[in-house]
């Protein structure tokens, strides 16, 4: 995983895989089928792993705001954590997904849409509660939190800073009151 993420679907080998992975290219291929199939696997993996932690701790907050920070400020440690490759693997497979098949384009789209979908439900239920105003625009807020999440990382791969992209989630936070 760590390999697609850090170099992205086109720019990483089947030799870089051989190497990661501590498998010839014959067991690669017997175990995944091909490197489309295997990426597919890995972006699932990716989803029920690195994704699913970032929704637990918007999950677990109080406050749908604190859990909205919580997101974003955990995507925003995520891509400055010196153990991971920075950034994200979805979004890095949307900006490069006219390298991929149009099967292998879907997931990546998929994904962002979901998250999407998942952060209306959220609002909407924070709306409904009062928690949230009740003339908030549950779609567009949803859409600019996600492309907010989204933007983050590819902001923090052409190298803004942390504490810049500290003040963006801030400034997004404020839309929710």
């Amino acid at each position: 995983m760590l390999v697609f993420w850090e170099k992205g679907y086109e720019a990483t080998s089947i030799h870089d895989l051989e190497q990661a992975m501590g498998l010839s290219r014959t067991s690669i291929y017997n175990a995944f089928g091909c490197k489309q199939q295997l990426f597919n696997r890995i972006l699932a993996c990716y989803k029920e792993s690195v994704m699913a932690e970032l929704i637990m701790k918007m999950d677990s907050a109080p406050t749908i705001r604190q859990g909205i920070g919580r997101l974003l400020n955990g995507a925003l440690d995520m891509h400055f954590d010196k153990d991971n490759p920075g950034g994200c693997l979805v979004v890095q497979s949307v900006v490069e997904s006219g390298q991929h098949d149009i099967v292998s384009q879907d997931s990546p789209m998929q994904t962002l849409q979901d998250m999407k979908t998942l952060l209306q439900q959220r609002l909407s239920k924070g709306k409904k509660t009062g928690e949230l105003p009740a003339d908030l625009n549950v779609s567009s807020t949803a859409m600019t939190i996600a492309t907010t999440m989204a933007g983050i990382m590819v902001m923090g791969k052409a190298h803004f800073t942390k504490p810049m992209l500290k003040k963006t989630i801030n400034q997004v936070l404020q839309l929710l009151g």
